[in-house]
Formats: structure tokens, C-alpha cells, sequence
């Protein structure tokens, strides 16, 4: 008999090929979603769980602190209360002293797990954007445990990186989407917390110059970002707003560290966010272009039209490309490398990893994704487990540290408040501000550390110590707030430092005419006013 063929538009399929997988549905991935965004919240809860263990964790703390106890008594920024960062976070420490006291620092702890839980949550959007659902929750996971890979000082204060991380991932995301109005407010917004934040518009720029609607979309990214600085710069006064935050560091970033201190730091750093993704290593058994290398090119596979996930990994390649060398170049402004300016590359390494992962599981023949491994499901149950095995041995470490100095401090600030009424104004010489705010006694000056009247940072270039390297103006306006109101009480707190208090003439009289030494508290000396 003879066999008929019937032409039915359809191509047969060879023998053993399983049918297509039907997309999941709209309420699946919302699900999916939903749970990355609990699991992602429950596990930023835990790594920062430690940071509600102690009444500080940095100076960064204390001086905002500081800041947010004189902004909620009247001062005004860059008037009264003078830094060399943007606004945004000490009116957000303002806001949570409003409604938690002036000791409710725990409601700015809160903020904090919500803010890296939301970093998490965006980096998982991308990763699952630029290469499906099986990276998204590694990502969002690597990139919440490896910020408590730091020394637990830099992963646990509720400071600049930590809030700053939200909005820099989202103007990544927007950026992903196109949607650059929205990506450049993510950068003010990021730049308004610290000026680093600047650094996603590399990344954003390269992803435009490679769009067709240039003109447009980098028009649309200009006026987000700078909308809000303008803004803010009314609000606040142009002149200064950009000097306090654009041009009062020259002389401190242009102090660093000696060589070998500088990398002895940043490879401390580094080591410790690398081990936070040394399990991607595993995963990587063969360097895909070594593979590439050594098979000869597919011609037939050439003509084949790519697969529809193709661009969006160009789109990743692409991103990554500026994203992790900008955000480096800001980690090295200045030479200083402490460790919290490292949490900014915990985004761009998580997402680099998980593109790493990508390209090894397809890397074999003829671009069929490689079966060692098990697969993207197994793939992506290693990389969780493990990032919340070494989460959970680091947050262990963390409940047992306690910042430098913490003590001492404490004590020194009992003292204060003993020696002292209600009301009465202390000025301290040294790098601890927490004084202020541990005490519960308002600053004599707008200068709440030694730092910006001499330009000290703890490593920086001891021989750029001194009155003529501190802030412009600042001495000046030091001596009239002195005159205008002398504080009850100086705490002489740089014993063994480059600003000792006897190489400034200006204390040193000041001390010798009108002042008494009344107690010694861990080094630090009191001094008292005779007519207190």
C-alpha cells in the first residue's frame, strides 16, 4: 500500500523532543515575586539583626545622630549643622528622632533592613530580567549576605551605603526597562545620600549610546537627576548646598593613606566580599572562552535566529560592563578604602557572579546549556544555601563584636552628662561626635569633629594634619562661636593623635584662661569652666 503524505503546515518533530513548556501564568509570577520579597525580607532582618545590639556602631552614627537632635531643636542644614554629605539622611535620622525620640536609633535600624531588604528584592528583578527566574532569588540572596561579609562596624551602622544601595540597584532597574526618567530620579535620589551615587549614570550613558533613541532617553535621564538637585539646592541655598557637598573635601580626599596601608585595606575588603561569592567559583568548572577556543565554529548553528533571552543577556553584559567598574571607581575616591564604602559593590559582584554562572551553564557544545551542574533549578539551590550558610556564621561573628572604642566612649559620655546640666553646651576635641548625642548635651560648635577643623581622618596622611588644611572659612567662624558662646565643658579627646589640642593656640589659651581640669576618663581630659 502505498504511504500518502499529508501536508498539514506543521513540520514533524524528531523523535524524542519534548514539547514547548506553556509561559507561566501572570498571577504564577506574582507569586513567585511574593515570596522573593518575604524570603529576601527575612533574611536582611537576620544579617542585620546584630545592629540592634549596641547603642552605635561608627562615628557615622554619632554624627548624625548629633545632626538630627539639632536639626529637630531648629538648626538648619549647612547653617547650624554643617557635614560634608547630602541631606538625605540626616533629615531621615530627623524624622525617625521625631517619632522614636532621641534615642531612636532603633526606628533608623528598622529603615535599614527594609533598605537592603529592598536592594535584594531589585537586584533579584534584574537578574530574573536578564536571565530568567532560576537567578533571581540567588541574586537577591548573594547580595543581602554578602554585605555582612564586612567587619561588622561597616556592615551593621545604619549609615550613607546602606540607604544609598536601594536607589542606585533601582536606577540599574529602571535603566533595564528604559524607563530613564525614572532611572536618573533613582541617581538624585542616590546622589542625595552620598555623592557616589553618581555612579550608575556611566552604565545608564553606555546603555543609551547603544538604544536608538539617544536623544531622548539621555534627555530624560539629565532631567531626572538633576531635577531634584536643583531642588534641593533652593531649598537649602545654592551656594551652600554645593560647597558642603561638591567642594569642602578637597583637602580630604586629596590625603590619603600611604601605599601600603591604602591596599592593605582595600584587599581586606575585598577578601572579605569575596569569599561571599566564592561558591559561583564552583560552579564555574571551565572558563567558557578557553571552551569557545577549542571547538570549532558552528556554521549551521550561525544561521539559526537567536534565542529571545539573547538580547537581554546583551543587556546584562552591557550593564555590568560599566556598572561594576564605576562603582569601584567610587569605592577608590579619596584612597581612604574603609570598609562601608565596599557595601556599594555588593550589587554589581552579586549580578556579576550569577552572569559568570550564565554563561558557564550554557558553555557547551554548540551553545546547548551544560548539564553539569544539574541544571538551572540545582544551580540555583547551591548558590542559596550556601550564601545563607556563610550569612548565618557571619552574623554569628557580628553579635560578638562591638565597635572601637565603644566603651570608652560610653564612659566619657556618662561623665558629660554627670558634669553637666540640661542645656549647658560641651565641646569635644577629638573623632567621636557620639559624645554629644550619647550625653544628651548640645554641641558649641557647628564643627562636631576634630576632622573638619584639621582635616584628620583615622589613616589619612598625618602630614596633612593642621589648621591650614581644615574646611575654608572654618576657623573663622570656630572662633566666633567660642566667643559668642563658650561651652561649659571641653573633653580633650586627642592624646597620641596629629591634632593634639597644645599645637592650637587658639584652645590651648583658651583652656589656660578660663578652664580647670576636673577628671580624666579613659585618657580623655575634662575640663571645666570656672563660671559653670
Amino acid at each position: 500500500m502505498a504511504h500518502v503524505a499529508v501536508e498539514t503546515g506543521h513540520r514533524p518533530k524528531p523523535a524524542g523532543t519534548a514539547p514547548p513548556r506553556a509561559a507561566p501564568a501572570a498571577g504564577g509570577g506574582r507569586a513567585v515575586l511574593v515570596r522573593q520579597a518575604v524570603l529576601l525580607s527575612l533574611l536582611a532582618l537576620l544579617v542585620r539583626a546584630p545592629s540592634f545590639g549596641r547603642p552605635f556602631w561608627s562615628p557615622d552614627e554619632g554624627y548624625l545622630g548629633t545632626e538630627a537632635v539639632l536639626l529637630r531643636a531648629g538648626g538648619t542644614m549647612y547653617g547650624d549643622v554643617v557635614d560634608r554629605k547630602p541631606p538625605l539622611v540626616p533629615w531621615l535620622y530627623e524624622a525617625c528622632f521625631a517619632l522614636a525620640g532621641p534615642h531612636g536609633l532603633w526606628l533608623v535600624r528598622v529603615l535599614g533592613v527594609g533598605a537592603l531588604a529592598l536592594t535584594g528584592i531589585l537586584v533579584a528583578r534584574l537578574a530574573t530580567r536578564w536571565w530568567g527566574h532560576w537567578a533571581g532569588l540567588p541574586a537577591g540572596v548573594l547580595t543581602v549576605a554578602a554585605t555582612a561579609a564586612l567587619p561588622a562596624p561597616d556592615a551593621m551602622a545604619a549609615t550613607f551605603e546602606v540607604f544609598m544601595l536601594p536607589a542606585t540597584v533601582a536606577a540599574m532597574y529602571f535603566g533595564a526597562r528604559r524607563r530613564y526618567l525614572l532611572a536618573g530620579l533613582a541617581v538624585a535620589v542616590a546622589t542625595l545620600t552620598k555623592q557616589v551615587g553618581l555612579a550608575p549614570l556611566l552604565p545608564l550613558a553606555v546603555q543609551i549610546l547603544a538604544g536608538r533613541r539617544r536623544t531622548r532617553e539621555a534627555a530624560a535621564l539629565v532631567a531626572g537627576t538633576v531635577a531634584p538637585l536643583a531642588l534641593c539646592a533652593l531649598v537649602l541655598g545654592v551656594r551652600p548646598f554645593t560647597f558642603w557637598v561638591f567642594f569642602s573635601s578637597g583637602s580630604y580626599a586629596s590625603s590619603p593613606p600611604g601605599p601600603a596601608e591604602a591596599a592593605g585595606r582595600a584587599g581586606n575588603a575585598l577578601l572579605c566580599l569575596l569569599t561571599a561569592f566564592a561558591l559561583t567559583l564552583l560552579l564555574v568548572p571551565r572558563l567558557p572562552w578557553r571552551n569557545a577556543l577549542r571547538r570549532p565554529a558552528d556554521r549551521t548553528r550561525a544561521t539559526a535566529p537567536p534565542p529571545p533571552r539573547d538580547a537581554a543577556r546583551r543587556d546584562a553584559s552591557r550593564a555590568l560592563a560599566g556598572w561594576l567598574p564605576a562603582s569601584m571607581a567610587a569605592v577608590a575616591v579619596g584612597w581612604h578604602f574603609y570598609g562601608h564604602y565596599f557595601l556599594q559593590l555588593t550589587p554589581p559582584l552579586a549580578l556579576g557572579s550569577l552572569w559568570l554562572v550564565d554563561i558557564t551553564r550554557r558553555s557547551g557544545t554548540g551553545g546547548r546549556r551544560s548539564t553539569r551542574g544539574g541544571g538551572p533549578a540545582r544551580t540555583a539551590s547551591v548558590l542559596v544555601a550556601g550564601a545563607l550558610v556563610a550569612a548565618g556564621a557571619w552574623t554569628a561573628a557580628a553579635v560578638r563584636s562591638a565597635p572601637p572604642g565603644m566603651t570608652k566612649v560610653l564612659h566619657v559620655a556618662t561623665a558629660v552628662e554627670e558634669r553637666t546640666a540640661p542645656g549647658q553646651r560641651v565641646f569635644q576635641w577629638g573623632m567621636h561626635p557620639e559624645i554629644y548625642w550619647l550625653s544628651g548635651r548640645k554641641p558649641a560648635s557647628r564643627y562636631l569633629t576634630a576632622g573638619l577643623l584639621t582635616n584628620f581622618s583615622g589613616g589619612g596622611d598625618p602630614a596633612r594634619v593642621g589648621r591650614r588644611y581644615a574646611v575654608p572659612g572654618a576657623w573663622d567662624r570656630f572662633r566666633r562661636e567660642l566667643a559668642a558662646s563658650p561651652p561649659c565643658l571641653v573633653v580633650d579627646d586627642s592624646a597620641g593623635t596629629p591634632y593634639r589640642l597644645a599645637d592650637y593656640p587658639e584652645l590651648r589659651n583658651l583652656l589656660t584662661r578660663d578652664y580647670r581640669r576636673v577628671a580624666t576618663v579613659d585618657g580623655a581630659r575634662l575640663y571645666q569652666r570656672d563660671t559653670c
